[in-house]
């Protein structure tokens, strides 16, 4: 009879034995039962054969000479990979002292001799079979086991009859119980948790017990640093119909780290990870509570929002570091100036409810509550102004934090949360407008101009939709022969209802919500296909000037744009002249070389608009390779009847001559 297996390759057998005959007539049986038969005939070969060969089953005869088998079988077993073959001793032997000693000495089974050969494949392969079962079990325990051990899990079992627990090793060290056994009633369970949760347990067990039901439970063990730690407890009651089988069975969790991340999450959700202030989220929370008890106190506060004006440029030079410290010793600098201005701005310490929150980017929130008067709101925004000018050393150099308040009063200027944000935010623009470094309370007229701003930002989106932009073209003449030159493109917007809106009113709107590349795209793509259109109609070449607007140039990548709409009208950088004001140069001189590098080397001219009037050096002329200057026209209108302009414009003319302009 053959017999199969679902092992794809040979099983391998391995029989130590003195006795030629018995190894001779089981090899025989063994490999017509489809195993590969390896042979040792005593145990030390046995132990190097095992070694060599890695059997899956092992017969090993009781008595051999020098090793016998109760030796040679333990000595397999503590070998590497001994612990899960099946070992079947064969002994002559049929008493329940030999048996006894097989099992001691770590073998699965035995045979009595004479050994029935017809039986032996179906015992082997059954033994087999059995390995298997037991090294999936065993395997698996120590999974779970490691499993519980990673997740700091731990189980218990309990006995209804005796209310004894029997408890893992796991979950022993988990709950910090000190026994020598695994046998632990309620009360050695209370023995490690903090006073306050004894009788939370209790009552929760106890309750799980009567009623045959689940329980939960969180508890705190104090450790011996003073720390506490964190237990999940869990029990389920497993029901039977004979009472004296029923149990509950459970798991017990070291929670201390669920709890820790839990708490970071918390803290994430509310709390600005930069600086640990309150979010935007939180506040507006606070913000609401501090409006009931207002108005059911009937008493006013106030609501500070500060910007800090030189964060961006701080930023831009020093990098995104630098920004962080300098936001965070800000948010330290208001925090510990509302800790000392309480008697000011509170009538009553117990009602001290100030909110200190960032917003996000440059901006901070500030509620003072119970305000005694308006003026304890501007005292405090006056002094913060003042502390936060003082200087800080950041990457060598001495900056300090120039920051614009704007000021709303609960119940005067709103009574709802959004209403009296917007009105502080409003004013705080409006305090940056007027140059910053300064405090503003909300008034209704600066509220209407916000209106109106927000009111044109709207409208331009739908004007770029819509086409309601057009370029006009003045002539550029040549005064020693009165020839054209060229043309320079004047953007103006055709609004639907006011007119022409010239570009001093929409264009530093354009450049704040940053519909500004947008319109800057729509220049240069009109420019050049006006350009196109005059010399298809036999025109003879001329160049126009474009104004672009320097607002972040270095960041706009306008030097493709260019270079595509070029390509597209077939244009060469002859076609077009690109006009930056001195205050591009300001922004990013990295960044401003890099993209006027680009734009000439497309072969466009550089023009510098309204020349005398910024700040710029004027070693910026030939760092930037400026090839024209345009003078700024106050300089021009007024050179008829002041000496002195008509000496400033000779001067930067015959500077531009010398710089080979013109």
């Amino acid at each position: 009879m053959e017999y199969s297996t679902d092992i794809k390759e040979k099983p391998v057998a391995l029989i130590v034995d003195d006795d030629n005959t018995t190894c001779a007539t089981m090899t025989a049986a063994l490999r017509k039962a489809g195993f590969d038969v390896k042979r040792a005939a005593d145990g030390a070969s046995g132990i190097i054969l095992f070694d060599v060969v890695r059997p899956d089953l092992i017969f090993l005869d009781v008595l051999m000479p020098g090793m016998d088998g109760y030796e040679t079988c333990r000595a397999i077993r503590n070998r590497p990979g001994g612990e899960y073959v099946q070992i079947i001793m064969v002994t002559g032997l049929d008493d329940t002292e030999s048996a006894e000693a097989s099992f001691q000495a770590g073998a699965n089974d035995f045979l009595s001799k004479p050994i029935n050969l017809t039986m032996l494949g179906h015992r082997a392969h059954y033994m087999l079979r059995a390995g298997k079962a037991f090294k999936d079990m065993h395997l698996s325990r120590s999974f779970l086991a490691k499993t519980q051990e990673i997740a700091k899990i731990g189980n218990w079992k309990l006995n209804f009859q005796t209310d004894n627990y029997t408890i893992s090793p796991e979950a022993i060290s988990i709950a910090e119980l000190s026994a020598n056994d695994n046998v632990f009633t309620i009360q050695d369970l209370l023995q490690s948790a903090i006073d306050r949760d004894k009788n939370k347990i209790c009552a929760r067990v106890e309750e799980a017990i009567q009623k045959r039901h689940s329980f939960d439970v969180n508890y705190q063990i104090l450790l011996p640093d003073l720390s506490l730690k964190h237990i999940y407890m869990h029990g389920e009651a497993i029901l039977s119909d004979k009472k004296d089988h029923e149990f509950m069975i459970g798991v017990i969790q070291d929670s201390s780290l669920m709890k820790q991340a839990e708490e970071e999450i918390r803290y994430l959700a509310f709390y600005d990870s930069l600086t640990g202030l309150a979010n935007k989220s939180l506040f507006e929370d606070r913000l609401n509570k501090t409006l009931d008890h207002s108005e059911r106190s009937e008493q006013s506060f106030a609501l500070l929002f500060l910007g800090i004006d030189n964060l961006s440029l701080l930023n831009n030079n020093l990098g995104q570091s630098a920004g962080d410290f300098l936001l965070k010793n800000t948010a330290d600098v208001i925090g510990n100036r509302v800790r000392r201005s309480d008697s000011i701005a509170k009538t009553e310490p117990e009602n001290s409810n100030s909110v200190l929150s960032r917003q996000g980017g440059d901006t901070f929130v500030l509620t003072l509550s119970s305000l005694k008067s308006p003026d304890s709101a501007a005292l405090i925004a006056s002094r913060l102004l003042k502390e936060t000018q003082e200087q800080l050393t950041i990457d060598n150099q001495e900056v300090s934090a120039l920051v614009s308040i704007g000021i709303s009063v609960y119940p005067d200027d709103a009574t709802d949360a959004e209403t009296l944000l917007k009105h502080a935010d409003t004013a705080m623009q409006h305090a940056r407008k007027q140059g910053g470094n300064s405090y503003q309370f909300f008034k209704k007229s600066i509220n209407q101009a916000v209106v109106n701003r927000f009111a044109l930002e709207r409208d331009m989106k739908i004007a770029l939709k819509n086409g309601d932009f057009t370029l006009y073209y003045q002539p550029q003449l040549r005064l020693s022969d009165k020839k054209s030159i060229g043309a320079e493109a004047l953007i103006r917007w055709i609004h639907p209802d006011k007119g022409v809106i010239p570009p001093n009113e929409f264009i530093p709107i354009a450049e704040e919500c940053g519909l500004i590349v947008e319109i800057n795209r729509f220049v240069v793509n009109r420019a050049c296909a006006q350009n196109r259109q005059w010399l298809n109609k036999g025109l003879p070449p001329i160049r126009i000037a474009i104004n672009l607007s320097g607002y972040k140039l270095a960041e706009q990548n306008i030097e493709k744009t260019i270079k595509d709409y070029l390509k597209y009208y077939s244009l060469d950088g002859n076609a077009i002249e690109v006009e930056i004001t001195e205050n591009v140069l300001l922004q990013n001189t990295n960044g401003i070389t890099k993209a006027l590098y680009e734009i000439k080397e497309l072969g466009i001219k550089i023009a510098l608009d309204d020349f005398g009037t910024g700040y710029s050096s004027l070693s910026y002329l030939t760092s930037f390779q400026v090839d024209t200057i345009k003078i700024d026209r106050s300089f021009v209108m007024g050179c008829i009847g002041n000496q002195r302009n008509r000496v400033i414009i000779r001067t930067i003319i015959a500077m531009g001559h010398s710089l080979g302009m013109g």
